[in-house]
């Protein structure tokens, strides 16, 4: 039993390779991701159940599809659709915590190292390039863990309830003024705030830490 298992894995996997979609799926997710292309591989797992009446189909994705992983797409070939399923596999780098780190604490850059692997078997929003030193972990994260978007966030440069300078741009106008804060926010980010009239904006906070709204 265990030989005819083996056998019928490999016929399923020699007849995803000889597929007449193989090399027009590896083009369309390498196009996709063009910094993964070279270590990138498409597994076919579920081809279309009637032949395409063309060589070279367009790819559709559904607009919330993962970047890879197990997928379901579409091939179109004029007026024919085909649904088909693809396992898309990257190797690339990504992040773990080189230690334990407390939630609160502000993590640096001897708490982290990078690794290197299956980038489709990695947790959803893990660090795929370098973190924006320094964050504040949100969470206690044991050693060796995969560092995920949701485990940090950047310090505070604008804390609730403070007097902050707020810059108003428009067409052919600037106002400088006051406000005070009604939300913590970090550099990029945008929060509400009060003027002295009792108006409130929204603003987006810039690397000199002033308020600007537009």
């Amino acid at each position: 039993m265990k030989i005819l298992g083996i056998a019928a894995y490999l016929l399923i996997t020699t007849a995803a390779q000889a597929s007449p979609l193989a090399d027009p799926l590896v083009a369309f997710f390498a196009q996709r991701e063009p910094d993964y292309a070279k270590t990138l591989q498409v597994e076919i797992l579920q081809s279309p159940s009637t032949r395409l009446r063309c060589s070279h189909p367009r790819f559709k994705l559904p607009s919330n599809s993962r970047r890879w992983g197990t997928l379901t797409l579409t091939a179109h070939c004029d007026r024919q659709v085909a649904v088909l399923r693809v396992r898309v596999k990257v190797m690339g780098k990504f992040y773990r915590s080189q230690h334990a780190i407390e939630q609160g604490k502000v993590v640096t850059v001897g708490a982290i190292k990078v690794d290197y692997g299956r980038l489709d078997h990695l947790p959803k929003n893990s660090w795929l390039t370098p973190l924006p030193l320094p964050l504040i972990a949100l969470q206690r994260i044991p050693a060796g863990k995969i560092l995920t978007k949701n485990q940090f966030r950047r310090p505070w440069v604008i804390k609730q309830g403070e007097t902050v300078p707020i810059t108003l741009i428009g067409k052919g106008f600037y106002i400088a003024g006051r406000g005070t804060a009604l939300d913590n926010a970090a550099v990029n980010q945008s929060l509400r705030i009060r003027l002295d009239n009792g108006q409130r904006l929204t603003a987006t906070v810039n690397e000199r830490k002033e308020l600007i709204v537009k």
